[in-house]
């Protein structure tokens, strides 16, 4: 490899790396806040939340590659424009056709990388083993409560610890407990021990010296239960994430559309398609970020980010755009798949036609 395909390889590598980390931490943030949820407030332990985020990873990435590859593209050629540095290439006799070639190879890694988390790594971390992470999640699950300060354990459950770590504290709880909203609850005890039962992905407390006053804000239907023990739980399922179903295969699918066309197959269908037509955005992306980075030459790396990402919002308005045509029966899945990238070859067909003396090869 010649000194200028490792020199355009670096302009591309640096951005690419730093836009990759930003955009999948944006797209990790709500997973990321639940995963600490659930290590601060269900009691599951930092290796089970580590696997269970190693396994999500991959399907994010499928997403932040061929954005990452964008980005980098306009931010490279948007520094070496305004730095003048293609001008001296091409007054050494590199042309603008040459310069395509790094550009390409570094594209077509990302592709290949891209289409093999596609089909390899995101059916392996797609809903069977995120059910499997999940199980394992609800294993590890227990009720982690803090003292003199309302807890929140699930849903319509609220809690409030004595202190029992001072010195002659209170060591009693008081529970309210709404899950029934027919029949309200308010829970005081004594005494409590925590109970765990990650079988049933239940955790919950047994409580010791109380009484459970039912509907309390209702004269006519209140109960007073006075109770030596009791065992109050909760189940957990509700409070981890749920699970989402699995994607039929496509023999399925087709053999539901032979049937009819059913809206929902033929988004399946669609979504078939696009496992492919997806990837293969990278190589638009990485090509079409040439000539635009030309053009935004005073832009600089910010300025790569911020054009990069609206161009993907228009790529994303051509998905959402197909995906009303495939419902409505206007085209069908294998075209609405490809479309965006249809309209966007077009558009990069355009953009180095247009910058004849800038991105064409020297007649």
């Amino acid at each position: 490899m010649r000194l200028v395909d490792k020199y355009i390889l670096q302009e591309l590598s640096v951005p690419f790396g730093l836009s990759l980390g930003a955009l999948t931490f944006i797209l990790l943030t709500r997973e990321i806040l639940r995963l600490v949820e659930l290590l601060i407030n269900k009691g599951v332990g930092f290796v089970p939340l580590l696997k269970t985020f190693l396994i999500l990873l991959p399907s994010f990435f499928v997403l932040t590659l061929p954005m990452a590859c964008l980005i980098a593209s306009i931010s490279a050629f948007s520094r070496l424009s305004s730095d003048r540095e293609l001008t001296a290439l091409h007054a050494t006799g590199i042309s603008s056709r040459r310069l395509v070639r790094p550009v390409f190879i570094f594209s077509c890694a990302v592709f290949i990388l891209t289409l093999s988390l596609a089909q390899i790594a995101q059916p392996w971390s797609g809903p069977s083993v995120k059910k499997s992470a999940l199980l394992m999640l609800r294993s590890q699950a227990s009720l982690a409560l803090d003292e003199g300060v309302f807890n929140t354990p699930s849903q319509n459950v609220i809690m409030y610890i004595g202190e029992r770590s001072l010195p002659g504290g209170p060591r009693g709880v008081f529970i309210s407990d709404t899950r029934n909203q027919k029949e309200p609850r308010i829970i005081v005890a004594r005494d409590w021990s925590l109970i765990n039962d990650p079988l049933h992905s239940r955790v919950g407390m047994t409580l010791h010296n109380g009484t459970i006053h039912v509907n309390p804000k209702d004269p006519v239907e209140y109960q007073l239960i006075e109770f030596s023990t009791y065992d109050f739980t909760i189940d957990m399922s509700d409070s981890l994430a749920p699970l989402s179903e699995e994607r039929p295969s496509i023999f399925e699918i087709r053999y539901q559309l032979a049937q009819g066309n059913d809206p929902r197959y033929l988004k399946l269908l669609e979504e078939e398609y696009k496992d492919l037509a997806f990837p293969f955005a990278a190589l638009l992306f990485g090509l079409i970020g040439m000539p635009l980075g030309v053009v935004l030459k005073r832009s600089g790396r910010a300025g790569g980010f911020v054009v990069g990402i609206l161009i993907m919002l228009s790529f994303y308005v051509l998905n959402v755009l197909a995906d009303f045509w495939v419902s409505s029966g206007f085209v069908s899945p294998f075209a609405a798949a490809w479309f965006p990238n249809m309209a966007f070859g077009v558009l990069t067909m355009a953009l180095f036609l247009r910058k004849g003396q800038a991105l064409r090869a020297d007649q």
